[in-house]
């Protein structure tokens, strides 16, 4: 008899509470029976035993209140606040009859579809086009990294298959790996860092092409499982993705040293392929257009803490769709890879030509999806031939977030460094392909590090080519690092030699001989360079002030240093008479 995968949410009880706490202390592994309501029709998985689900307000089960970016969304992540997912299967006849227990027992909360996810693995048989050297090169990486966007200090999640370290440092990628703040969805049989070479590698060798310098968490999510006689594909269910993504709310939420940081990007290559996964839409248990269920909740809660989610839109492209896809191509980005929670990657090669298994939009929980375009297509890591597939896409792009956060960390008390701000600012910069403005296909456009690099670190002007009259006397030659603009890049900026504490004027330019006030002096090179930005203003008064400085401590020099005529000049006046 055919058998249903589900996910129950239980209300919040004294004993599974306490019992949660125990799991989460690592004491207990499996679930006590005693603990949970007994349905007849159910048999738990005990494996799994309780994942507490942070309660969201307002309105946690209202669509519009839980993906409107503009709300102050709030969420209580205290096991005294939250309910409680577990996880069991029915058969196929039996449902009914599982939702009329669960019905007249006030421990259900409610029952969901606990689907099965894949790694979006690319379709077979193109070569690959470029390699990650043709990415580093469309990203700027160079001029990325020179101004110190690289990902230091961030902490990427890689959930996926797993990831292994070594191998990536035969690549020549060298990240920080964080392996107590990793996680395996079977400790006993899988080591984070450790795991065999696949589609989590990959991801993790694409995310270090922009972000060499990131942290890596390994979030080992997707195993193999039988798939048929000699076969073997790598899945998990969403109940495990629950488990991930609440580890992923633990380190948020963790307290910090003073001086750590807390941003945290979280790559997702994986999702589900067809509606026949999941339950039909309009059903309270579905995953993929339902806002209320608790997977897509947790993913609304982990954003709000402050991560930023990247999902892959997935390869159910109309022109050479996964056949996994079973002919569906239409609203074919499903459940979270769809919320506006998230940044949902689409997929162009190095040519900036569309791959034509990248999912075409809208989306099923937000219609604007994709959001982005990352590379793909491409040889790099060398786990398969060509890294792929928005699997590919999606890591690319997440390490662009990720080194964006080394120059724009997130603060809990800035607008600014939140997610969503994070997210406009990828699609603003983004290089628009297609039809002009948004389109489904590409959503805003292809990453631009470029574009990124020009707003995060703009080329200051060598101040004494554009401005020489606020460098005599030979200040470049002076004082090399004030002229030089990758002085104004690097971290902590030293002068080279002494500057003279003597207060300048701007002699003719000025309409007084008097010194001219910091605001005054800001005001005025302001008018004469309408449109500079402050880094420039700021840069050319450095200039006035040392330059002028030097001017007046050299011209008293002179003067102290010239023999005085015997009669001041005036026996010279006399013979001309």
């Amino acid at each position: 008899m055919a058998k249903r995968n589900v996910i129950i949410e239980l209300a919040h009880g004294k004993k599974l509470e306490s019992f949660a706490h125990g799991v989460m202390m690592h004491e207990v592994a499996t679930l006590d029976l005693g603990v949970v309501p007994k349905l007849e029709t159910l048999q738990y998985d005990q494996s799994f035993p309780t994942v507490p689900l942070p309660r969201l307000s307002p309105g946690e089960h209202q669509a519009d209140a839980v993906y409107d970016t503009s709300t102050a969304l709030e969420f209580d992540a205290s096991l005294a606040a939250s309910t409680y997912l577990v996880r069991g299967t029915v058969d196929e006849e039996a449902i009914n009859a599982l939702e009329q227990e669960a019905k007249k027992n006030p421990a259900v909360v409610g029952i969901y579809a606990d689907v099965a996810i894949q790694p979006m693995i690319v379709c077979p048989g193109s070569a690959p086009v470029g390699d990650d050297s043709t990415v580093e090169g469309l990203l700027c990486v160079n001029r990325l990294h020179r101004a110190g966007i690289d990902g230091r200090g961030v902490l990427v999640a890689i959930v996926d298959t797993g990831v292994n370290i070594a191998y990536l440092n035969s690549r020549g990628k060298t990240p920080v790996f964080d392996a107590g703040r990793s996680w395996a969805w079977d400790p006993a049989q899988v080591t984070p860092g450790s795991v065999p070479v696949d589609h989590g590698t990959m991801c993790a060798f694409d995310v270090c092409i922009a972000a060499p310098r990131c942290t890596l968490l390994d979030i080992a999510l997707l195993h193999p499982v039988s798939a048929g006689p000699g076969t073997t594909i790598m899945e998990s269910l969403l109940s495990d993705a629950i488990r991930a993504y609440r580890q992923l709310l633990n380190v948020m939420n963790a307290p910090r040293r003073p001086g750590e940081g807390r941003s945290l990007v979280v790559n997702n290559s994986w999702g589900m392929f067809h509606p026949s996964w999941d339950w039909p839409v309009g059903d309270p248990r579905n995953y993929s257009d339902n806002p209320s269920h608790p997977f897509n909740r947790i993913v609304a809660t982990l954003e709000r803490a402050g991560a930023d989610i990247l999902f892959a839109a997935g390869n159910c492209g109309a022109d050479c769709p996964d056949g996994r896809c079973q002919g569906v191509t239409t609203r074919a980005i499903y459940g979270a890879n769809s919320s506006p929670q998230v940044t949902c990657v689409a997929g162009v090669d190095t040519t900036k030509t569309r791959v034509g298994y990248s999912a075409i939009g809208p989306g099923r929980l937000e219609n604007r999806k994709p959001d982005i375009c990352g590379y793909t297509h491409f040889s790099g890591s060398g786990v398969y031939t060509a890294d792929g597939g928005t699997s590919a896409a999606c890591p690319v792009v997440a390490g662009v977030v990720a080194a964006i956060r080394s120059k724009r960390p997130y603060d809990p008390g800035s607008s600014e460094t939140s997610p969503a701000a994070i997210r406009n600012l990828l699609t603003t910069t983004a290089e628009d392909l297609g039809a002009s403005g948004y389109d489904y296909q590409h959503g805003y456009g292809v990453v631009s590090g470029c574009n990124l690099a020009n707003k995060l670190a703009p080329k200051l002007p060598d101040i004494c080519l554009r401005f020489p009259w606020l460098c005599w006397p030979n200040l470049c030659r002076r004082y090399p690092w004030l002229c030089d603009r990758r002085w104004w890049l690097l971290p902590v900026r030293q002068p080279i030699g002494p500057i003279p504490p003597i207060r300048p004027r701007l002699g003719d330019l000025a309409a007084t001989e008097g010194p001219i006030p910091e605001e005054e002096l800001k005001s005025f090179l302001s008018e004469l360079l309408p449109g500079a930005k402050e880094e420039e203003i700021t840069a050319i008064e450095t200039a006035y002030q040392i330059g002028f400085s030097v001017s007046q401590y050299e011209a008293q020099a002179e003067r102290k240093s010239k023999p005085k005529p015997e009669d001041c000049g005036c026996k010279q006046g006399r013979e001309k008479k």
